[in-house]
């Protein structure tokens, strides 16, 4: 029994390690994926790991809104302020009391992403209602 223990413990360390030497880097993987992934979901960013997007959505080009790649990489954003550990510990506390739609993580990239939009370009004020991010349980989609 005593054996089966330090195996666990050690593989358990040999993970962290990996994901620490990972989280040193903080460099952002971008895997497009060529199934769908749950509950509609466009895409996902798991640190340290990447942000895994659609495959569908890899070429997305939209002057009036926010790419899917766009809405992602400001979550990467997050995890390089927030650290490994507590980008998870908030997200995750957060999904479970207020769900993904009033999340404070999705709110912010969302906004981030207008402003970065809104300064690269000038758009009209209908045409910055309409500058949502294109994921589904964000935000509404434009099509």
């Amino acid at each position: 029994m005593k054996i089966r223990y330090k195996k666990r413990l050690v593989f358990l360390g040999l993970i962290f390690t990996v994901l620490f030497v990972i989280n040193q880097f903080k460099a952002p993987v971008v895997i497009y994926l060529p199934f769908n992934l749950p509950d509609e979901l466009k895409g996902t960013t798991i640190p340290p790991f990447g942000m895994f997007i659609l495959e569908k959505y890899k070429g997305e080009k939209n002057p009036n809104a926010c790419t899917v790649l766009q809405h992602e990489m400001e979550h990467w954003n997050q995890y390089r302020q927030m650290g490994l550990f507590s980008f998870h510990y908030h997200y995750l506390k957060e999904f479970v009391v207020n769900g993904r739609v009033n999340h404070w993580m999705e709110r912010e990239a969302n906004n981030s992403c207008k402003r970065k939009l809104k300064a690269s370009k000038t758009l009209s004020t209908v045409q910055l209602k309409e500058c949502l991010v294109r994921v589904p349980n964000f935000v509404s989609s434009i099509n």
